[in-house]
């Protein structure tokens, strides 16, 4: 990462340019696309939207009566998949885990409207929790098959391939640690078992009012086949066979993977395109262009928001859509402390660094949101607290940074304070300073903007005497293990993004970064900045009161208080800011934006339920 490039923006206060590498010439992927078909759009125009006098605002609409099947929809990824192993958390897997693979339940998506994590039957049909929260009981659906693929060639499912997907992950799977008690013996789900061939049944160590939910998890508990048990039989760590509504169909290692739709989904008013193309493309530059030639429907991260007003307008096939709130960084957001530096146990080290960070400047130069506005574009801006999310599926349950009334006098530790930020490292012994190592996957895992925006947020650090000497380590053998899942006991600071938490319930989200039992996710801190890992009891009783409090606006307000505590302690700085975003899409897609996923199914719902009006461009 160079080291001039947020300098450069703060010293001009106003640009908003993403500074991306421009393409290094063909690759084989672009000729994959090429061959795709695809041309420029010369016609049509935009729909305007109300709360917009822009007139280039297109309006999400549900047309799922008068939705069409077929066709082929390409979308396309930026990383080459390390392994396809579905109970190990690789950040590039992320649109296959929730696609191809099937769980015991999924998620509801919200329709015209953002989702609310509500559990939805996905395997099970239908399931049923004790009074005192410590059993499950899930019934499966009759007749859900694996995937049309050898070896398993589409039989049905049944309770001994649950029971076997359980004993996988509970003894390899990333995730495990946080929720199977074999394998963390402070980790909540005791045991699966099985009465019949149609019946599970789960055994909670404590109660747990987001039980369900953690077997809808996108890197917990997929199903798969009993077969894999002999990897000669079936080697998942090659390949995908789940119950998912598409399955892979052919992978070009470094040029593409495409699914197909599985014709027995037990759901047949959803996976509505015939097949899904994921070309790889690594560099933001060359994705930018394919999507504005038509050789993409949809990119993915999607287009700079600086450059959509512009693409829009040049190209009018292309519609413009308010998404709401969107972080400015999909992954790699949160900055992590790593305890073994002494510094970083002094909570005024972690305040100032906090308040180094300008995230009004952050909104603005990422989520280009004054330029919306003056487009007559209505734009509402957002500040990460202690929450994981700004998402405003969250609402109700995180406070907003901004809000000085909320946070009372911990408020300060979100503005940016230079001249407060040098007194507390001063008061900490560090009046000019220290230099301290910045570890993060060197490629593209975290997507292809994480490099320069932890650039960026070392450029604010900067500015109170912060020197980073960069630490750029392979993501899969070096990152995970050395750095994202070991609960800080690394040197430096480091950046990460997830895995996932084991649930999308707002508790369980808390739960996974600060409860100090949670497994590898726990990042690790202690009140008594010893560096030996063991929590802060104020955290630990704020979330197990949650975890077991029925009553949805008792459990609000314990995590608001949460909130409020957490700003003072800053044990991680969750992300800068995030605003209205507006993202792009050709006109060919329908429903988008009209359905929406909830935070462990987004790509699954959108790919469940988009389809595609093939007289409108592009032809693909």
């Amino acid at each position: 990462m160079a080291g001039n490039y947020w300098q450069q923006t703060l010293g001009k206060r106003i640009s908003r340019r993403r500074a991306l590498a421009t393409s290094g010439g063909a690759t084989a992927a672009a000729a994959f696309l090429a061959a795709c078909g695809g041309d420029d759009a010369d016609g049509g125009g935009g729909s305007g939207g109300s709360g917009s006098t822009s007139g280039l605002l297109t309006q999400p609409k549900d047309t799922l009566s008068s939705a069409k099947r077929g066709g082929t929809m390409v979308r396309n990824i930026n990383t080459e998949p390390p392994a396809f192993d579905p109970h190990q958390n690789f950040a590039p897997l992320v649109p296959f885990y929730e696609t191809v693979l099937g769980r015991l339940v999924g998620f509801k998506p919200g329709v015209m409207k953002a989702a609310s994590e509500e559990v939805d039957g996905d395997i099970a049909q239908s399931w049923e929790t004790s009074p005192d929260l410590l059993t499950l009981t899930f019934k499966l659906r009759p007749g859900v098959k694996f995937h049309p693929v050898a070896p398993i060639n589409g039989r049905a499912v049944d309770a001994e391939d649950v029971l076997y997907s359980w004993n996988r992950f509970s003894t390899i799977g990333t995730q495990r640690s946080g929720i199977a008690n074999t394998a963390n013996p402070d980790a909540p789900v005791l045991s699966l078992t099985s009465p019949d061939s149609s019946t599970i049944v789960v055994k909670f160590k404590d109660p747990l009012v987001y039980g369900v939910s953690l077997f809808g998890a996108r890197e917990n508990v997929n199903i798969v086949p009993k077969e894999a048990a002999d990897a000669n039989v079936l080697d998942l760590r090659s390949g995908m066979i789940g119950t998912g509504p598409y399955y892979i169909s052919d992978y070009q290692r470094s040029v593409s993977i495409t699914l197909k739709r599985h014709p027995d989904y037990h759901d047949k008013n959803v996976g509505l395109v015939d097949e899904i193309r994921y070309p790889l493309i690594s560099e933001y530059a060359q994705m930018a262009a394919q999507f504005r030639a038509g050789n993409l429907h949809v990119p993915m991260p999607q287009i700079a928001q600086e450059e959509v007003l512009q693409m829009t307008k040049e190209v009018p096939a292309i519609k413009l859509y308010g998404v709401g709130i969107q972080p400015t960084s999909a992954a790699g957001n949160r900055l992590i402390f790593g305890w073994k530096t002494a510094a970083l146990r002094d909570e005024r080290v972690r305040q100032a660094i906090s308040m180094s960070h300008d995230r009004d400047l952050w909104i603005e130069t990422w989520n280009n949101a004054s330029k919306f506005e003056s487009e007559g574009l209505p734009v509402e801006r957002r500040w990460y607290g202690t929450f994981p999310s700004v998402a405003e599926s969250y609402d109700g349950w995180r406070l907003e940074a901004r809000d000085e009334k909320a946070f009372g006098e911990n408020a300060k530790y979100f503005k940016h304070d230079i001249a407060e930020a040098k007194k507390l490292l001063a008061a900490a012994g560090f009046p000019d300073g220290f230099e301290v190592t910045s570890s993060f996957p060197a490629g593209t895992d975290y997507g292809v903007e994480f490099h320069r925006q932890a650039e960026a947020r070392q450029g604010m650090n900067s500015e109170i005497g912060i020197k980073f000497k960069n630490n750029p380590i392979d993501y899969r053998t070096e990152f995970i293990p050395k750095y994202r899942d070991v609960n800080g006991q690394f040197e430096g600071v480091g950046y990460r993004s997830g895995p996932p938490p084991a649930s999308g319930d707002a508790v369980a989200q808390m739960t996974f970064w600060y409860y100090s039992k949670a497994g590898p996710s726990f990042l690790g801190f202690d009140v008594g900045g010893k560096g030996d890992g063991s929590g802060d009891p104020k955290v630990d009783d704020l979330i197990k009161k949650a975890q077991i409090e029925p009553d949805t606006a008792k459990r609000q307000g314990l995590l608001k208080d949460l909130d409020k505590y957490l700003a003072q302690k800053q044990y991680v700085i969750q992300g800068l800011g995030g605003a209205s975003s507006f993202w792009l899409a050709w006109e060919a897609i329908q429903n988008y934006h009209a359905y929406q996923g909830a935070a462990q199914n987004t790509n699954r719902i959108t790919n469940m339920y988009w389809w595609l009006d093939q007289t409108k461009k592009p032809f693909v």
